[in-house]
């Protein structure tokens, strides 16, 4: 898991040789059942030879392949040069990556990582963008040669758009130059514009939040203006999601909350010294719920006084922001702020947001902070309150996007603006529901001459595509919600195309989350001419959110071939 950051776009530093810029994939998005080959690029700055990728194979030792990748070309941005690396791989390596958990909530599964000679730190992911298969199609407005646009998304060339890092630093995109193209088409009412490039930046984290306009006392943070940089009297916002980060409901919510932020000093207010993620920036280890923006925990978990002991717990769906966090939003009054303890070993988790072991006990003791302690450090809260939020999604690339990926952003951007039937398999639920339905989201486009055509098919509760899984294609869509008790048979087919060869057995397995593997339930059936029927009961299965794995052998003392682990069936 990843944690965003809150820095600011603009850094005084230019990258430095050996720093990793972007990356492609060619087609720019995945089906399980691809056939077609898949070409990789990416670039490093400077004068860079070989670099080693490790592609990610889980059947092996280890969990990957070591390989070596010469420099292909060059190019120069700045007078910098750029080291431009690829290669081409069968699509039978997507047998390899659908093993990772990936779905409606999860679009995206990992290559693996290049390490960089010299380069300290985690080697950067390569993420594969990887659609349901029944996405549905966006009908598409073009507006000329640099812009174009479906219902929920825009989709504008803006050249160079991350190449500005190159020399003001890596967060330094050209969100400027985009939000003046965007408003050259379309009206001035979002109060945030959220950039997907179609070639994905490696960044450190999963997202970034600028804020242009803040106008709220009593919470921490400093006023900022700068819509006029923008040429905006609205905006509020600019945002940068790589890769498939755009889908991803917890990444959504994180870098919404960003607008509002955690500037508190809670930790100082209470005497405690800070520690964790960015600790200026992000909630310390408190009670009272989940802090999606945390210093210590992830969203995934939070403290509870069981019989008088502090412990760690598994985050309550639909995971809604701390108490704290919606009175910075306007959303609680000072008469609903609950006191929190905060406590004082705060780096008792590591230097990094983490998600311990759901049981363990918090060490130490614990300074409690009340609203008067925060009135009396950063006085009233005063500044808007919003009941709806406007978020335009744009694209931005060097050439108008094709059909296929206007189809994925606008129906991830349909899908971020819905207000329940989106909730993923570790709890994130929607905007609406992070809030206590006190605010929504909308993310529909308007240009000058109206709303664009809708495209069909539903965003909530949607169910998986009949090919979602590698090798294997269902007769009828999969239901992604089910009742407790409920009975069903799925029938099917083997996809000679992607899994050829000669099969005897297939196997469902049912994996609740947060639950021990050995209380997975599993349904076995024979394949016999190509076809199966996997008859599928719910009797005695608890409510929750469950991962959905299929397997396929050849006999039955044969290998298991996975076909896929699809995220999530929620069974009510």
């Amino acid at each position: 898991m990843w944690l965003a950051s809150a820095s600011a776009f603009a850094q005084p530093e230019a990258l430095d040789d050996g720093a990793p810029l972007a990356y492609r994939h060619q087609p720019r998005v995945l089906f399980a059942n691809q056939t077609a080959d898949i070409e990789v690029v990416f670039e490093i700055l400077g004068d860079v030879d070989e670099v080693t990728f490790r592609r990610n194979v889980p059947s092996l030792p280890g969990g990957f392949t070591t390989e070596r990748w010469a420099r292909q070309t060059t190019r120069s941005v700045d007078g910098r040069l750029v080291s431009v690396f690829g290669a081409r791989y069968e699509s039978a390596i997507l047998a390899d990556l659908v093993v990772y958990p990936h779905g409606n909530d999860f679009p995206q599964v990992p290559l693996g990582r290049v390490s960089i000679p010299g380069r300290d730190g985690d080697p950067p992911v390569v993420w594969l963008r990887l659609a349901p298969s029944n996405l549905p199609e966006a009908p598409i407005q073009i507006l000329g040669a640099e812009a174009q646009y479906a219902s929920h998304v825009v989709n504008l060339v803006v050249p160079g758009f991350g190449d500005t890092r190159v020399l003001g630093g890596a967060d330094a995109f050209a969100v400027q130059q985009a939000a003046t193209t965007f408003y050259r088409y379309f009206i001035d009412a979002y109060e945030t514009l959220a950039f997907l490039p179609s070639v994905s930046p490696f960044l450190e984290h999963d997202g970034l939040h600028q804020n242009v306009w803040n106008d709220t006392t009593g919470i921490g943070m400093e006023a900022v203006d700068q819509r006029a940089d923008f040429g905006s009297d609205t905006l509020r916002s600019v945002q940068v999601y790589p890769a498939g980060f755009g889908g991803h409901q917890a990444t959504l919510l994180r870098q919404l909350g960003y607008q509002w932020g955690d500037e508190s000093n809670l930790a100082s207010i209470a005497g405690v010294v800070p520690a964790g993620r960015e600790p200026g920036r992000h909630t310390p280890l408190v009670d009272g719920g989940a802090t999606l923006l945390g210093a210590v925990l992830l969203g995934t978990r939070a403290v509870e006084f069981v019989d008088g002991v502090p412990r760690i717990v598994r985050s309550s769906a639909p995971v809604a922001y701390h108490p704290l966090q919606q009175y910075r939003m306007g959303l609680l009054g000072v008469d609903g702020v609950p006191d929190v303890r905060v406590f004082t070993e705060q780096e008792q988790f590591g230097d990094d947001a983490s998600a311990p072991q759901v049981g363990t006990e918090v060490r130490g003791d614990w300074v409690t902070v009340g609203v008067n302690d925060l009135l009396a450090a950063l006085g009233t809260r005063e500044g808007p309150i919003f009941e709806r939020w406007r978020q335009a999604f744009v694209v931005v690339s060097d050439e108008l996007i094709s059909q296929r990926e206007m189809d994925f952003f606008n129906f991830y951007a349909r899908r971020a603006g819905a207000s329940e039937g989106t909730r993923s398999v570790d709890g994130f639920g929607s905007f609406s529901e992070a809030t206590g339905g006190a605010m929504t989201l909308a993310t529909d486009i308007v240009a000058p001459g109206g709303e664009a055509e809708a495209a069909g098919g539903a965003v909530s509760d949607v169910p998986f595509g009949a090919g979602d899984w590698r090798g294997i294609v269902f007769d009828e869509p999969v239901p992604s919600v089910l009742n407790a008790g409920e009975t069903l048979t799925l029938t099917g087919s083997i996809d000679p195309d992607t899994l050829p060869g000669s099969h005897q057995f297939i196997i469902l397995r049912l994996a609740r989350h947060g639950d021990p593997a050995s209380d997975a339930r599993t349904v076995q059936a024979t394949i016999s001419g190509g076809r199966f029927t996997l008859p599928l009961s719910l009797a005695g299965a608890p409510a929750g959110a469950y991962t959905v794995d299929l397997f396929v052998y050849d006999d039955a003392s044969g290998p298991a071939l996975p076909a896929g682990s699809l995220t999530p069936l929620q069974v009510r």
